[in-house]
């Protein structure tokens, strides 16, 4: 993914119509940059649909975390409403755990969702270019 990331800026500066209109032969390289797009069309797709899992799961797991820390605070209510002060303790000592790892599982959930945008784009710019060259 690093590699598809990488040349993500490389793919959103090329300028297709500019391209073209500096080349001596514009068929050839048209048909060669559709090579080329194809090839990373393919790649691109394959790679969206890994990190829209990775964002996915991020959430889930961002979400899963939100419902323990939630259902741990009823335990703890509870726990005070039956008299029961060291249930009531450990269960906020629980939450103050997981709400530690929901930090850290909202900024996994941040960084997949900023690589998901970005897969997007490169998409999208990838399909935009091979609409302008199939119409020259």
């Amino acid at each position: 993914m690093v590699g598809i990331l990488s040349r993500f800026k490389d793919v959103m500066k090329v300028n297709v119509n500019a391209l073209l209109d500096r080349t001596e032969d514009p068929e050839k390289t048209v048909d060669t940059y559709m090579r080329s797009l194809n090839t990373d069309l393919g790649q691109v797709k394959a790679e969206t649909a890994s990190v829209l899992s990775d964002e996915r799961r991020a959430k889930r797991a961002l979400d899963e975390c939100n419902a323990e820390i939630k259902k741990l605070q009823r335990y703890a209510e509870k726990a005070v409403e039956a008299g029961n002060e060291d249930d009531a303790l450990k269960f906020l000592e629980r939450k103050a755990a997981q709400a530690e790892k929901l930090n850290e599982l909202q900024a996994a959930y941040e960084s997949a969702s900023a690589n998901a945008v970005r897969m997007k784009q490169m998409q999208d710019k990838l399909v935009s270019d091979m609409s302008q060259l199939e119409a020259r």
